[in-house]
């Protein structure tokens, strides 16, 4: 919804980690109640963790560096990249 407005890439990108931000808070409730956070997914998610800000930072700085016009194609071709991974994750997993 957001890419076509053709926000300032720096507003945009710090909109979308303020709504995933939010939208994974959410799910906290959810997936404990559920029983998804078990000892494996917690290990695995304290050895990532130390990426977390090394990864923020890389894509501050990339973000601070891209000129709009390479920052919004460069965006599209990652969505599709995802949608494509995704109905691919949901077509094998019909079968």
């Amino acid at each position: 919804y957001a890419l076509p407005i053709r926000l300032d890439p720096k507003v945009l990108s710090g909109t979308a980690a303020i709504f995933f931000a939010a939208t994974n808070a959410l799910k906290l409730v959810p997936y404990f109640a559920l029983g998804q956070f078990d000892a494996t997914n917690l290990i695995a998610s304290a050895a990532l963790m130390p990426l977390a800000p090394l990864s923020t930072i890389a894509g501050a700085w990339l973000v601070r560096r891209m000129r709009p016009e390479v920052f919004y194609p460069f965006t599209y071709a990652t969505v599709a990249v995802v949608a494509v991974k995704l109905l691919w994750d949901g077509i094998v997993g019909l079968w």
